[in-house]
């Protein structure tokens, strides 16, 4: 994983692969901005020229309808472009952070499961959701920008020049003024936002962790403390927010008096050259026309400045998202998953597929190994079942399989191909509902599950009475309240028998269960053995009828040395099929 995560060293570079994936969109909108600033050049050019001739150059009011269709049509067309950059910058935006959500989702795939439990939910949630939408401001509005920044002043300078050098030559000393004082207003803006974005990510971890432990809380009488501490943390967050507005705030005003300046500098040289008061250079030859073109453009000289300052917290909001989230992903993290393209590029998969595990090792990393030398071979319609006294690593041994923890030594193959990459079906110890109806549970994994279907499978596991009343679209408490642990362990497997895969996990599927409950789940079990291979973590003796090999785990495999190649303790018992 720390090859992986090492692609992309900082957030800068995670800003550049990004906006490499969009630069089809992203230049296409520069264009367009580019195109804009044009057709402003020409707009007020043509107004002026209509000032001009039709209330100064003749007496009356006399306007040129072809003149006037030309101003329209410029400034529909100025409009269309505007939108044209609007929208596709958008688009760019939207289809960057829909790659950088499928980034992150594969990421935490490919992590271990302990390394995802040490951190708190809401952190990845706040990754998931605030994180990823801080790039929107870039993508969107800061990258068109930063180029139109270059190409919309040079093209109104270009106009100034021809019409009147002496006033471009202002308006030129006065252009490098306004981003070097930004810049220096604005150097710990990025800093601001890096902590800004890190105590967002912990006061929604610590605000999750006070309300999940509320119950506890009352009843040690600390609630008035929690409510300070929250409140605490809160304000912190507070005085981060407001130095960053403040940084906003000064740096706008930076710009705004610079630009003020330059442009006042300008309406005094028009003003005194048509008073005669500069006679020099171009000043003699100024006109209305000349000098009204000229003060009109001027503003907009320093509009994308301007703009450009605007969006650049929306890049220092982006990179301080993006130093958090660049160690956690690779540009493999950004290539479609393998089960995306497994039904196009590959054949159609065999009816009796094997599974081969060949001196597995498992263990958390850094720590001992918990088991080694574990050796099987399954084909479709077995079992393994996998016993033995807590502690051992029986958990730990799915979760490998799973693809969940990183294999210590050893592989486990699925038709030669790694396991872990492979479609299965997990099933642990502590089930997972959504805050949905029954159907919505159900079709987790099987979106195409039709009611019969649900109905049926309901059904065979003993079920089918709970959604006898209300249906298949009753309301089911957050994580699961309402129904029991065995009610639940079933919800789990209806899932399984919904959308079979060739392998199926599954951690202690009859603990906690009653006898009528057991056979139940044993039964079905049984029904779905033969389409399927069947990996069982239990104590139950009565799941032993049903393994056609046994793992029975001691402590002897738990105190194995490193570089073990043979279990000696670990007992596997042939069962007849």
């Amino acid at each position: 994983m720390a090859a992986m995560a090492a692609e992309f060293s900082s957030g800068p570079e995670l800003l550049r692969f990004l906006s490499q994936q969009q630069q089809h969109r992203l230049r296409l909108a520069v264009a367009c901005g580019a195109l804009a600033t044009a057709c402003l050049i020409a707009q007020w050019y043509l107004l002026c020229t209509l000032l001009f001739q039709g209330l100064l150059a003749t007496p009356g009011l006399t306007l040129s309808p072809v003149l006037l269709a030309a101003l329209v049509a410029v400034m529909l067309l100025r409009l269309g472009l505007l939108r044209a950059q609007e929208v596709l910058a958008s688009n760019a935006s939207t289809t960057g952070r829909q790659a950088l959500r499928r980034a992150l989702l594969q990421s935490w795939q490919h992590r271990p499961v302990y390394q995802l439990a040490q951190q708190s939910p809401a952190a990845l949630a706040s990754q998931w959701l605030e994180d990823v939408d801080a790039f929107d401001g870039y993508l969107a509005r800061y990258w068109p920008q930063q180029y139109l920044t270059v190409l919309a002043p040079l093209l109104i300078l270009l106009a100034v020049l021809y019409t009147d050098w002496l006033a471009g030559l202002l308006l030129l000393c006065s252009a490098p003024l306004i981003p070097l004082f930004m810049a220096l207003v604005g150097m710990g803006a990025e800093q601001l936002n890096q902590r800004h974005f890190l105590l967002r990510q912990r006061l929604a971890g610590h605000f999750l962790d006070r309300i999940r432990q509320l119950a506890t809380i009352k009843r040690l009488q600390a609630v008035a403390a929690s409510r300070a501490e929250v409140a605490s943390r809160s304000d912190q967050y507070r005085q981060v927010v407001m130095r960053t507005l403040k940084v906003a705030f000064l740096s706008s005003a930076v710009l705004e008096f610079f630009s003020s300046v330059a442009i006042a500098s300008v309406a005094l040289y028009i003003g005194f050259g048509l008073l005669g008061a500069i006679n020099w250079g171009p000043a003699a030859g100024l006109t209305l026309f000349s000098g009204l073109f000229i003060l009109l453009l001027a503003p907009e000289f320093f509009q994308p400045l301007r703009s450009f300052a605007q969006f650049y917290h929306d890049k220092a909001s982006a990179l301080a998202a993006a130093n958090q989230l660049a160690p956690l992903l690779s540009r493999s993290d950004f290539q479609p998953a393998a089960a995306d393209t497994a039904t196009t590029t590959t054949p159609a998969a065999p009816v009796v597929q094997q599974l081969l595990i060949s001196q597995l090792a498992v263990g958390y990393p850094g720590a001992a190994r918990l088991q080694a030398g574990l050796n099987a071979r399954l084909h479709t319609g077995q079992c393994l079942l996998i016993s033995g006294s807590s502690g051992l690593g029986k958990t730990t041994i799915l979760q490998t399989l799973a693809g969940l923890l990183p294999a210590c030594s050893g592989s486990a193959r699925l038709n030669q191909q790694p396991l872990a990459t492979q479609v299965m079906a997990y099933l642990p110890q502590q089930p997972w509902l959504i805050a949905g109806s029954w159907a919505d549970n159900l079709r987790l994994l099987a979106p195409e599950a039709t009611e019969p279907q649900m109905r049926q499978v309901l059904s065979e596991l003993g079920l089918a009475e709970l959604v006898a009343e209300s249906g298949l679209y009753r309301q089911i408490g957050e994580q699961g309240q309402g129904l029991s642990g065995g009610q639940l362990q079933r919800v789990q497997l209806a899932r399984v028998l919904l959308a079979p895969t060739a392998v199926v996990l599954l951690d202690e599927p009859t603990a906690s269960l009653d006898n009528q409950s057991r056979d139940i789940v044993i039964n079905v079990l049984r029904q779905l053995k033969p389409k399927t291979m069947l990996i069982i973590v239990s104590h139950d003796p009565a799941l032993q009828a049903l393994a056609d090999q046994h793992w029975q785990l001691t402590a002897a495999t738990k105190d194995a040395t490193p570089g073990l190649t043979a279990a000696p303790a670990l007992e596997q018992v042939q069962h007849e099929a």
